[in-house]
């Protein structure tokens, strides 16, 4: 199977801040962001580059801790997922073009000259969590329906080569948040008297479970999950962001972390960047922004409300961009307390977004 080809796809410009390395990619005729993941220590993103003919190829980027791209254009396909193998290799799941079938199909982001074309699959639409010994775990909760179990994907993998894909259903409860910690699966959900916490093997069988009574009614995402450790679970009411931390006893504190002013609307899966620190974006009914937890210590907060660019909350430190409109796309780890996040312009001007910038980010 061909591999990408390296091509020259975008405009690049590199500017030094106090916050770290922004880049700015320039497109042609346009260009969509669709997920972003480690590369070893530094970021993979997949993107769909318009020419002005108004089809677009989907091409990913490599860039560095210091900023600079390459670009690599896959021959055919859409709908990409990035996803990484329990070796830690990049792969990528995408639905080649057919005139009657959508499959998609699961192959090495790079180097497949030893490989043959796969069967497709039925596309997955959910989510990548994470990696045990021998799987790739994706998870899917469907947020319109009140009945529907939750779906997990589970690529099993033999030798470093894909075996099989395990397409299984999470019991109820539903909508839950999952994460993986020393290649344990765990799930967190609201349930009628409390919150369900449970431990499932790569095939969804349920291992040990909790019923949890926390001082809060209910939670945003999970920070960490265990039975023999503190958890940490990020909660938010009216603007106010706090954390819930369940001791193995089940014992439950609040630590009120942040006053954001506002509510979140949504929040994306924690982005692990060393031992006990996530990385979580939000948006909200005024802007977006991220922040970033050790345990139940904040961090740092950026939020776009009124700003050309990310306030620190905290600090009251301004990251500026010189434009109001900007839309996180995704986080993705680097290095240990390194982090890279890609935005895009919003489209409300109703021209095709033809930037991608990325911020190149440690903490100290």
């Amino acid at each position: 199977m061909k591999s990408p080809d390296q091509v020259n796809s975008y405009e690049s410009t590199i500017k030094k801040t106090d916050f770290g390395i922004l880049t700015t990619l320039v497109s042609e005729a346009g260009v969509s962001a669709h997920g972003s993941i480690s590369f070893g220590d530094k970021t993979l993103s997949a993107n769909y580059v318009y020419n002005k003919r108004g089809t677009y190829k989907l091409v990913y980027t490599i860039i560095d801790t210091d900023g600079n791209a390459e670009n690599f254009a896959e021959d055919d396909g859409i709908l990409p997922t990035l996803f990484l193998s329990p070796a830690q290799e990049n792969y990528v799941s995408f639905v080649p073009y057919h005139p009657d079938k959508e499959l998609e199909i699961s192959v090495p982001v790079f180097n497949r000259e030893n490989i043959e074309l796969p069967k497709g699959n039925r596309p997955f639409t959910g989510r990548f969590i994470g990696v045990t010994q021998q799987f790739s775990i994706f998870h899917e909760a469907d947020i319109w329906s009140e009945t529907k179990p939750d779906k997990m994907l589970s690529i099993e993998f033999k030798n470093d080569e894909i075996k099989k894909k395990h397409n299984i259903k999470i019991d109820l409860p539903r909508n839950n948040k999952i994460v993986i910690n020393n290649s344990e699966i765990h799930l967190l959900a609201n349930d009628k008297k409390g919150w369900l916490h449970r431990q499932i093997d790569e095939l969804g069988n349920v291992i040990r479970e909790r019923l949890i009574s926390p001082n809060k009614e209910w939670f945003w995402e999970v920070l960490s999950l265990s039975f023999d450790e503190n958890s940490y679970i990020l909660c938010e009411e009216e603007g106010k962001i706090s954390v819930e931390v369940i001791a193995p006893d089940l014992h439950c504190t609040t630590k009120a972390i942040a006053d954001n002013g506002d509510e979140f609307f949504n929040t994306w899966q924690p982005v692990k960047i060393a031992e006990n620190t996530v990385v979580i974006q939000f948006n909200g009914e005024f802007g977006n922004g991220w922040f970033t937890i050790k345990n139940d210590e904040l961090l740092e907060l950026f939020y776009s409300k009124n700003e050309k660019g990310y306030r620190n909350i905290l600090t009251n430190e301004m990251l500026p961009t010189d434009r109001q409109d900007l839309i996180i796309s995704s986080i993705n780890k680097t290095e240990e307390n390194r982090y890279a996040v890609i935005f895009y312009l919003s489209d409300e001007q109703k021209t095709k977004n033809k930037e991608l910038l990325i911020l190149n980010r440690s903490i100290k």
